[in-house]
């Protein structure tokens, strides 16, 4: 880690030297400066080198090699190749063929990345550098750290350089140590600039002059030194340097700035116009991009280019014609693009877009995030704002919800560049709109449905009441997730209104189901049925159960969420058929992870519900769980955590249950999230820990989750009423005369918003207080009605508990 030009790439570079002639493989990876956007940038360069795969090599070309190269490491091609042709933006890659969500093909996708690392090891030993991590992107990032959890004990060397203000998340690993560049001293500095100058023998007046201007900086010291040989303000005589005239006579370079401009502007004209293009693309080039974008004759080109090494500007890579040019130092680069006309750099950024689009029309996916970058910079604001949401659209796909909101907010800016006309400002409502959907994804709610309100207003001047109804549904699940059921309900019936006579049929389901999660969420669950029904009747009679709108697909969550609901009023049949229909491969492979978050959290209720892993949710919830882990979103971790416990505290697992919701409340510390499933976090909590015996915690959570069931009383009302019995039965000294209260509130509760096996089960811990308190009889006639329900119900595994209880 060091600030520019102290001598990162320096040191890595003398490290390859060293290591050249030894039994290893050296791969280098590096993150340019527009790279934060681009998914996987990072490891592309490696895995170029790895599979030699060069420019202009075309898409049949590219699978031959990887799969000649998988066959070399011995990497199963089928859970492999798919997803490296991905990365490589190969049309035709299979991946489609695959049945998975987006964020089954990103897990897949980082296990294919590491699979090639660990594979590569065991050949010979690896080692992987990864050049200027202050500009990766989170995806890069994001399987930096999964090599990292699997490298102890393989034979792979990771090598990263990064300034200051880059954060890393493996500081505390064992096997991590940090190298800190400083500054050289002024002993360490006049070592080197002996080392240049081939001397010690320097006069005092020229050792003063560069110690003060450059400050200790390696690079800066080697530019200085040779401006003052190209510059002629120092001369040898006999073997001592010193200044060739009095100092105050002299226009000297007094910064890096102007000693890297002085050599610049020592360039034949030619030179120099080759090395601003160049800079304008980025600090690497090809020879191919600089060909079209220079337009200069062949031989001419070469020649300025030659010109350009000769001077130590450029290094080249490669062998011509498929050779790229690299600045030698970043700052350089940084310095000589700021050197350009404004006008003129508005210009070059233009002619690099058209030249990347010609070149690259058969992967053009792969240059969404450059295209935007340079089309910005050249203020054509209508490509860049196309290529903009391209890439926010493609960041999203991969879960990256952060970076999808910087990229729309970054497009919105450029979009309102353009003259305001209603075809801007549709495209103003509907970005807004994805940010909204993005923000849910982080758990920022309030964000999201403040947005919204700004493009309601924009939605209503415009007059167009389709797009004003989905500008609805989008306020309705903002509110919804943020937990306010009132504005919720008047989103949804909004919505339905507008949306009526516009022909978007799925639209309208979308408003019906979420009107049904409205009532639901609250615990109303006779109130919340028909809706669901509607909405899924509506889903079938369409024939396009994977249609999406505003982010929702309403047959999959509706089928949950009716499930659910039926299963909470006793109908488990019909229940666990739903659960199944709204979930097949076809469902799986198109889920995003709206979708599955609303698909899980109700699956999870309904194995806690019914006591028993239905249609897999134990191991489908735990690789989301996993893929939670590695997004940016809070959110996610909590409603999948949260699931997780539901479903473990179903299978009576208690430790893991209460090891799930501790990660669950760890991940929201702080952010402020007040929805149902924080709700749903402290019950779990309060159940978790009576089992363990932390009696303490389980009284902390009971008090500090009953301050948020006005978020739905009707619901969490008699649930908490149900864990105050229980605590009140933990005690030392049991009370069980408030117990019994506690559970007849409960039961009342419940069944007064039409819940039926809640209520049922509540009756069975007040069938134990019964016991306790003498009343046997009442008990073991209350136990024996409530196994006839639970076995008419078909919940097999509380019919066992009331069979159990009756034996003792």
């Amino acid at each position: 880690m060091a600030e520019a030009g102290i001598g990162k790439s320096r040191l890595l570079y003398e490290f390859r030297k060293a290591v050249a002639h030894e039994d290893v493989t050296f791969l280098e990876g590096k993150c340019l400066s527009y790279s934060k956007g681009v998914p996987y940038h990072l490891h592309i360069d490696t895995l170029k080198a790895n599979f030699d795969i060069r420019e202009g090599d075309g898409d049949s070309v590219i699978r031959e090699k990887v799969k000649r190269g998988l066959n070399i490491l011995g990497a199963d091609e089928t859970s492999t190749l798919p997803y490296l042709l991905e990365v490589f933006s190969v049309k035709d890659s299979g991946i489609d063929k695959i049945p998975m969500s987006p964020e089954a093909r990103k897990d897949r996708t980082i296990e294919a990345l590491n699979r090639i690392a660990l594979k590569g090891s065991e050949i010979r030993p690896l080692i992987l550098a990864y050049e200027d991590l202050h500009w990766s992107d989170k995806s890069s990032e994001e399987v930096l750290k999964y090599i990292l959890e699997n490298i102890p004990g393989v034979r792979l060397l990771m090598i990263f350089t990064y300034r200051p203000d880059f954060v890393h998340t493996w500081g505390a690993k064992s096997f991590h140590n940090q190298l800190t560049l400083n500054r050289l001293s002024n002993r360490e500095s006049l070592a080197m600039v002996n080392h240049l100058l081939g001397t010690k023998d320097i006069d005092n007046n020229l050792e003063d002059l560069i110690l003060e201007k450059t400050e200790g900086v390696p690079f800066f010291i080697e530019e200085f030194i040779r401006s003052l040989r190209d510059l002629k303000i120092i001369e040898k005589k006999g073997n001592k340097y010193h200044l060739a005239k009095d100092i105050q006579e002299m226009t000297i370079p007094s910064t890096i700035q102007d000693v890297i401009m002085a050599r610049v502007d020592s360039l034949p004209e030619g030179a120099k116009e080759v090395l601003q293009t160049g800079s304008a693309i980025e600090r690497e080039f090809t020879y191919e991009l600089i060909k079209r974008v220079a337009d200069l004759p062949e031989q001419e080109l070469l020649s300025h280019l030659s010109v350009l090494k000769d001077s130590e500007l450029l290094y080249e890579r490669g062998i011509y014609p498929q050779s790229a040019y690299i600045f030698k130092h970043a700052l350089t680069r940084e310095v000589v693009y700021d050197s350009i006309l404004t006008r003129k750099k508005k210009n070059l950024h233009e002619e690099i877009g058209n030249a990347i689009e010609e070149l690259h029309t058969d992967r053009i996916e792969e240059q969404y995030e450059l295209l935007a970058h340079h089309y910005s910079m050249a203020e054509a604001w209508e490509k860049a704002v196309y290529f903009g949401r391209l890439a926010a659209e493609k960041a999203h796909k991969l879960i990256h919800f952060q970076q999808a909101v910087t990229l729309y907010e970054q497009t919105t800016e450029w979009l309102l560049k353009l003259p305001e006309d209603n075809i801007r400002q549709e495209r103003l409502v509907d970005i807004w709109l994805e940010i909204c959907m993005n923000n849910i994804g982080l758990g920022q709610f309030e964000r999201a449905v403040g947005l919204g309100l700004q493009a309601e207003t924009t939605a209503k001047e415009l007059g167009e009441r389709a797009r004003l109804g989905m500008t609805y549904l989008t306020l309705c699940i903002g509110s919804l997730y943020g937990g306010n059921f009132k504005k919720t309900e008047h989103y949804a019936l909004q919505a339905n209104q507008y949306l009526e006579g516009t022909g978007q049929e799925h639209a309208l389901a979308v408003a019906e189901a979420l009107l049904g999660v409205c009532y639901i969420g609250q615990g109303l669950w006779r109130k919340s049925e028909p809706h669901f029904s509607k909405a899924v009747s509506a889903y079938e009679r369409l024939d396009k159960k994977t249609e999406y709108v505003v982010g929702w697909n309403a047959y999959t969550t509706g089928c949950a969420q009716l499930g659910y609901n039926l299963g909470v009023m006793g109908r488990i049949a019909e229940a666990k058929e739903l659960f199944e229909k709204g979930y097949t491969p076809e469902q799986e492979q198109v889920s995003n992870p709206t979708t599955k978050m609303a698909y899980c959290s109700w699956q999870g209720l309904f194995i806690s519900l019914i006591g028993e892993d239905h249609f897999g949710a134990a191991a489908r919830i735990n690789q989301l769980v996993e893929l939670a882990e590695r997004s940016d979103s809070p959110f996610m971790i909590l409603v999948f955590s949260v699931a997780k416990a539901n479903v473990l505290l179903g299978m009576e697992d208690f430790r893991l249950a209460l090891s799930s919701s501790q990660k669950a409340l760890k991940a929201i510390e702080g952010k402020g999230i007040r929805t149902g499933h924080v709700v749903n976090l402290y019950y779990d909590l309060v159940l978790a820990e009576l089992e363990s015996g932390d009696q303490e915690s389980a009284n902390q959570h009971y008090e500090e989750g009953r301050l948020l069931v006005e978020l739905a009383p009707h619901w969490w009302g008699p649930r908490f009423d149900f864990l105050q019995g229980l605590l009140l039965m933990a005690e030392a000294s049991p009370d069980y005369m408030r117990a019994k209260e506690c559970f007849k509130k409960s039961i009342q509760g419940d069944e007064e918003v039409g819940a039926i096996v809640l209520p049922a089960q509540t009756r069975f811990y007040l069938a134990q207080v019964l016991a306790q308190k003498g009343e046997a009889e009442r008990s073991r006639s209350l136990l024996t009605e409530l196994r006839s329900q639970f076995r008419n119900w078909g919940i097999s595994v509380w019919q066992q508990k009331c069979e159990q209880e009756l034996e003792v």
